[in-house]
């Protein structure tokens, strides 16, 4: 990780002496090894037992975003000494003249991360699963846009007098258009507005028991717009059940993008511990390689011993097995790292078919700091943020629209349907002038428009020519068996969907406690591992001391040199487990993902 990365140093150790606490008492040196052996094979029976009820203090953020109280006493916490930090750090990094055993690539954890995340396929589908999503909210939006229809028509049509029967119309030539608006209500009805328009000519008969006494042409103008009101009143009716769709729609959004956090934190997760799996296996190598070197100059002093006369070579043989013992680990330790470097690798999604090195050199230490946790906090953190249960929270509350809208499709169907056509006409009139002396007129558009209105509005009323039109319509399913088993469905979904939410919390915040745990025993370990670590060397060197006069034999000093190797794997295993249960802990609480700073594509 780059440098002022929360939590993590991208500088090197140096390769000295452990650094720890002053040797203890020999009797307080068998009291250290009693409680790192208990710790180490029994982390399970740790229980975080709740503290008493006591007045709590305000808590303030760590920098690394984990709380820690001002004070301990007042809260349940966990977490081990303060100047555990130390000496952590200093068995947590590789010396400068490390030297990996094949050609390895140093990588920091930082660009390791970025640069897995913009090329990872499962984020890549999560992101368009994403857009697809939003690019729905757009399509339930679309049913309540408003739609236009026009159209025009035309005809014309001939109809002779035929024996004795009356005739008002030979023939009629029509042309006609039409143009209207329609949109969808979010209460569940339909509004529209046409308008017709008209002009009709026909051929009208002088007199119409004998259309041979001649024919005049009439021309009719109608204009008539027409508004109706189509609204549901039991099924169907309502703002929440015509917005159901969109709102599910943006649920499905929230939701795809839970989803993608979840693939991204599951993801920086799992490549963390990969990546403190290979820095660790490095640690190991080495702890492997220092451990022959001991083995080794063990050999020398035996061999020396048996030039000298005072000892067998057989005993020198003992010493070749057990160096030959070690080797054998330094190459199961070397087989250990490169499977480490090609999981961190495949989990990065590289490719290892042109790729000439195959070994990964982490850049970046990690300061492994144990730290005060409050647990309570943790989990009531881990509860809201958690994507996983508010992907489920999601699902429950379409679940709950689904059941909204079964519940209402039981009700009868009585829908209401309203019109008004207000029309304005105009019709010629036919010369008269021998007999009345009209000499008639002849009809128009703007004689159509004016005849909308009455002559007189404060009398006859202010529109002249209109139809009013209402009905109601009743569906009623008598038995309603297909709502109702939809409706008890819907309901049993929603219990099913609860049951699913309920379990998820309880395996978070399980998994919190756990990971807490883990944090303090890990903890607890480093903080007496370190000191098991010194007490270690020290009875490597008197046992040393005390073979080189004779007081003391091959099989003791390789019991003690068996007893540092144990402590060094203990160290490490600590950090291991340490690192691992933190970022286990930052994946639950929904903060692994600020904490190194990254976001989802």
């Amino acid at each position: 990780m780059a440098p002022g990365e929360p939590g993590l140093v991208l500088t090197r150790g140096t390769a000295g002496g452990i650094r720890g606490k002053p040797p203890l008492p020999s009797h307080a040196r068998h009291s250290v090894l009693l409680l790192t052996t208990l710790l180490a094979l029994a982390p399970s029976a740790l229980v975080l037992a709740p503290s008493p009820p006591a007045p709590t203090a305000p808590v303030e953020p760590a920098p690394d975003g984990i709380t820690q109280p001002s004070d301990p006493s007042g809260t349940e916490t966990v977490g081990p000494s303060q100047d555990t930090a130390l000496r952590s750090q200093a068995t947590a990094r590789l010396p400068d003249d490390y030297v990996p055993p094949f050609d390895s690539e140093d990588m920091q954890l930082s660009e390791m991360l970025k640069q897995a995340v913009s090329g990872n396929i499962d984020l890549a589908s999560n992101a368009v699963d994403v857009k697809i999503s939003e690019a729905n909210i757009l399509t339930a939006l679309g049913a309540y846009d408003v739609f236009l229809t026009a159209g025009v028509s035309a005809s014309y049509s001939e109809s002779p007098q035929r024996g004795s029967a009356f005739v008002f119309s030979l023939g009629q030539r029509q042309v006609a258009g039409f143009v209207g608006f329609q949109r969808k209500l979010e209460i569940g009805g339909t509004i529209s507005l046409r308008i017709d328009a008209s002009r009709t000519q026909s051929l009208q008969p002088l007199n119409p028991t004998n259309a041979r006494g001649g024919a005049t042409t009439l021309s009719t103008y109608r204009i008539a717009p027409t508004l109706t009101i189509t609204q549901p009143l039991l099924r169907g009716a309502g703002l929440r059940v015509g917005r159901a769709e969109i709102n599910k729609a943006k649920l499905a959004v929230n939701q795809a993008e839970a989803v993608q956090i979840v693939t991204a934190q599951n993801l920086v997760r799992d490549l963390v511990s990969a990546y403190w799996d290979v820095l660790f296996a490095h640690r190991d190598l080495l702890n492997k390689r220092n451990s022959v070197e001991l083995a080794r100059s063990q050999l020398e002093r035996t061999q020396a011993l048996v030039a000298a006369g005072r000892l067998s070579p057989v005993d020198a043989k003992a010493v070749e097995q057990a160096l030959a013992a070690r080797e054998s680990d330094v190459l199961t330790a070397e087989n250990a790292l490169l499977d480490r470097s090609l999981t961190l690798r495949t989990a990065m999604g590289q490719d290892f078919a042109d790729r000439d090195v195959l070994g990964v050199m982490p850049a970046t230490d990690p300061v492994v700091d144990p730290r005060t946790v409050n647990v309570k906090q943790e989990v009531d953190r881990a509860l809201k943020q958690n994507p996983q249960v508010r992907q489920l929270e999601l699902a429950l509350a379409s679940g709950r629209i689904d059941e909204m809208v079964a519940a209402n499709n039981r009700l009868p169907q009585l829908d209401f349907q309203g019109s008004f056509t207000p029309q304005g006409r105009s019709v010629d009139r036919i010369n008269n002038a021998p007999s009345t002396g009209d000499p008639g007129t002849e009809g128009n558009w703007g004689e159509a428009f004016r005849n909308f209105f009455g002559e007189r509005p404060g009398e006859d009323g202010l529109l002249a020519d209109w139809t009013i039109n209402g009905s109601l319509t009743l569906t009623w399913d008598v038995q309603n068996r297909g709502p109702k088993g939809q409706h008890q469905v819907a309901k049993l979904q929603i219990k099913k969907a609860e049951i699913n939410l309920q379990r998820a919390k309880q395996t978070v915040a399980a998994g919190v406690i756990r990971a807490a745990n883990s944090l303090r025993t890990a903890g607890k370990v480093m903080d007496v591992a370190q000191i098991s670590v010194e007490l270690a060397q020290e009875n490597l060197a008197a046992e040393q001391a005390r073979f080189e006069v004779g007081r003391s034999t091959n099989y003791d000093v390789l019991l003690r040199l068996d007893e540092l190797d144990k402590a060094w794997a203990a160290a490490l295993s600590a950090q291991v487990n340490y690192l691992k249960a933190l970022v286990q802990l930052q994946a639950l609480n929904g903060e692994i993902l600020p904490a190194y700073g990254l976001d989802t594509p």
